[in-house]
């Protein structure tokens, strides 16, 4: 990881869990978690999520899965990595 990524790394999870600022609490401290979409890993997008949305067996994108995750919280990992980047200010909306 190049001294850029790591620094973009920091940032998103400064940004605080996006799934909490999505539901309405802002500022939880957050982990990062990879968006899927095949191929290497390390190149694939980054979300920043609370270890409950992240890792908590019953509550989170690894315990629920990426579809059930979706209809509980009414939201994506692509919307809220939408959001994630919006907030970083690399996109304009």
């Amino acid at each position: 990881m190049t001294k850029n990524e790591k620094e973009r790394t920091r940032k998103i999870a400064e940004l605080g869990c996006s799934l909490c600022r999505h539901l309405g609490s802002e500022g939880t401290p957050a982990e990062i978690h990879h968006i899927r979409r095949g191929g290497i890993r390390s190149r694939s997008p980054i979300i920043p999520l609370c270890p409950y949305h992240h890792r908590g067996s019953n509550t989170s994108i690894h315990g629920m899965g990426r579809k059930r995750f979706e209809r509980e919280y009414g939201v994506s990992e692509e919307q809220l990595y939408e959001q994630t980047i919006f907030l970083l200010g690399e996109i304009n909306e």
